[in-house]
Formats: structure tokens, C-alpha cells, sequence
């Protein structure tokens, strides 16, 4: 005894029966999409196999989901915001090691100079000696990932002033650090 064939998501020619055509446009569409999320999905994790897992979960989530899709036309933007979720799906379960600020200051210097490169010192060292007005939005944004709206509602600003800050972070940073503002951005003066 034979176990009846699994429907696919993945059309073939000469396979296709009468409810699988009605299912082909959407197929092609998936499919034609694809290159367009795999370059989103390596953009998002900066890594070509983890891209592609995400990919295939996303379109596997799609193709789950094909009810939700009223609007062809909406297609990319739809399965560009599963590819996001699913990116960030893979750092919901993973949960990294914190360090209090306060902590990081009595971290001694031979000590981190064992264990860390000199341009990751220079970095920690340089965020450290921001204003506290600029160093806290920076951190959330850079380490917290947190969006210009959620530091704004977390430190009761407003969206302007959270990146008027971020702005004036990276700027002092690069002082800081040694380097130049890119594009020939303007000087700031210290306030």
C-alpha cells in the first residue's frame, strides 16, 4: 500500500491537477518574489545560510497563511514583513549577557585589553565618556534595539529630540574615536 502524495507548495509541470492550478498564480508569484527576500533576508543577518533559512521559513509561513493575501499587488511588501518577523524570530529565543554600565567602568583596562581588541576598548571607552543624554539613546538603539519610538517613549522625549541625540552621539563617537564624519557632514559645536 502506497501513501497518497503530499501537495506541494512548489508547482511542477504534468502534475498539476485542478486544484493546484488555481494555486499556481500564487506559486509563481512566491517565486518570483524570492530573489527580492533572499537579498532583504542577507541584508537583515549579514550571513547567506542563515538568509536562506529565513527565507524558507518565511515563505513556508506564507504559503500557510495564503488566505491572508487579498491583494496580489500587496505580495512583497506582505512577505517582506514575514521575512523581517522571521529575522527576528531567530533572536527572540537567544538571550545575551548583559553588562550594568556601572559595571563596565570597573572593568580594568589590562584586563579587557586581554580579552578584547584595542578598536573595541577604544569604542567601549569613548561611549562611556558621552553625556549621559547622549549615551542612553545610543545604547538603547545600538545594543537595546530598541526603535527612535520606544526611546522616546522610554526617556519621555520626542521623536526629534531622540534623533537630534542619536545624531550628536555618533558625532562626538567619531571625535572621539579619531575618525571623520562621512560625506563631509558639518561640524557641530560642542554644547
Amino acid at each position: 500500500m502506497r501513501n497518497p502524495p503530499v501537495p506541494s507548495p512548489v508547482s511542477s509541470i504534468g502534475e498539476r491537477s485542478r486544484g493546484d492550478a488555481a494555486r499556481a498564480p500564487l506559486t509563481a508569484l512566491l517565486e518570483s518574489l524570492r530573489p527580492d527576500l533572499l537579498r532583504f533576508a542577507q541584508w537583515l543577518a549579514r550571513d547567506r545560510a542563515i538568509a536562506e533559512d529565513i527565507v524558507q521559513e518565511a515563505l513556508l509561513r506564507a504559503w500557510r497563511s495564503r488566505e491572508a493575501l487579498k491583494d496580489p499587488a500587496a505580495a512583497r511588501a506582505w512577505l517582506l514583513t514575514i521575512v523581517r518577523r522571521e529575522h527576528a524570530r531567530l533572536y527572540e529565543r537567544k538571550r545575551l549577557e548583559l553588562v550594568s554600565l556601572d559595571d563596565a567602568l570597573d572593568i580594568p583596562d589590562n584586563a579587557a585589553a586581554a580579552t578584547a581588541d584595542a578598536q573595541l576598548l577604544t569604542l567601549r571607552s569613548a561611549i562611556m565618556r558621552l553625556p549621559i543624554e547622549y549615551r542612553e539613546p545610543l545604547v538603547m538603539q545600538v545594543l537595546g534595539g530598541f526603535s527612535t519610538e520606544e526611546i522616546a517613549r522610554e526617556l519621555e522625549l520626542t521623536n526629534t529630540a531622540v534623533l537630534t541625540r542619536l545624531f550628536r552621539a555618533r558625532h562626538r563617537l567619531r571625535g572621539l574615536c579619531g575618525t571623520a564624519a562621512p560625506g563631509g557632514a558639518p561640524e557641530e559645536q560642542p554644547t
